[in-house]
């Protein structure tokens, strides 16, 4: 082959070597770029999304805010006792300073008949909180649900430092005291509950079986028509008792 030609045929050669490499970059030029639009219009569709949601947001309102004690409070209404405590415990890891879940958990092993578990909870409570009177009006009854009556005493005098309008403490401080058998002195703290709240059933409850156990069944009924009168319903079982200790006398006569 003449050396012309050979070195013409080189750079043909050489020409189409140069033409496929820069096609083939030309190509991946292509292609990249293809790639940013798509993500370009990727990103485009989730900004307008975004845009999308949250307008809907902006329109529905904020979304309300649960709040986990009320739960706690509705499910033992609801008589959920165990799933109450079960819910406390979880919330009292995630609020260890929090006197109130401890109340509420204290409060919801009571009602599973978990007495013992429940005092600790209260003591807890008010370690954190020594104004916390609910906790310490929850472990007097519970202390009192396990006859320790002059314990319990003691945390209803410090509800009623307190809260000294406090009528349920002074109807529960007057339940213990007539359990010890201090009966003038329960009756005065009964009384004292009915000052403070002319309507607290607990108090009229307490009064009427106390005058019902010292056998003086007219003053027990006396004290039933001032709760009538009050348009406070009485305990079925205390007035049942009444009745079959001594008819409920003829208001006529």
């Amino acid at each position: 082959m003449p050396a012309k030609v050979k070195l013409l045929w080189v750079i043909c050669n050489i020409l189409i070597f140069a033409g496929f490499i820069v096609m083939a970059y030309t190509s991946k030029v292509e292609e990249a770029r293809q790639a940013e639009e798509r993500q370009e219009k990727m990103a485009e569709e989730r900004e307008r999304q975004q845009k999308e949601a949250l307008s809907k947001m902006k329109e529905k309102g904020p979304a309300p805010v649960i709040d986990p004690l009320k739960t706690i409070k509705e499910l033992n209404a609801l008589g959920k006792h165990e799933e109450a405590a079960d819910m406390a415990q979880k919330l009292s890891d995630l609020n260890p300073e929090n006197s109130k879940v401890f109340t509420w958990w204290g409060i919801s092993l009571v009602k599973s008949g978990l007495r013992s578990a429940s005092i600790e909870k209260f003591v807890r409570a008010t370690q954190l909180d020594p104004t916390n009177s609910k906790a310490f009006l929850y472990w007097g009854l519970t202390l009192a649900m396990e006859g320790r009556f002059k314990e319990a005493v003691e945390k209803y005098q410090a509800v009623i430092e307190l809260d000294p309008e406090n009528s349920n403490a002074y109807a529960y401080m007057g339940a213990s005291l007539g359990q010890m058998g201090e009966s003038k002195s329960a009756e005065e703290k009964l009384e004292r509950a009915l000052e403070i709240n002319p309507f607290n059933a607990s108090a009229y409850d307490v009064l009427v079986e106390m005058q019902y156990n010292a056998g003086d069944y007219e003053k027990a009924w006396n004290i039933v028509e001032r709760a009538r009168q009050a348009n406070v319903t009485l305990s079925e079982n205390v007035l049942k008792q009444l009745s079959q200790a001594m008819p409920e006398p003829d208001k006529e006569s």
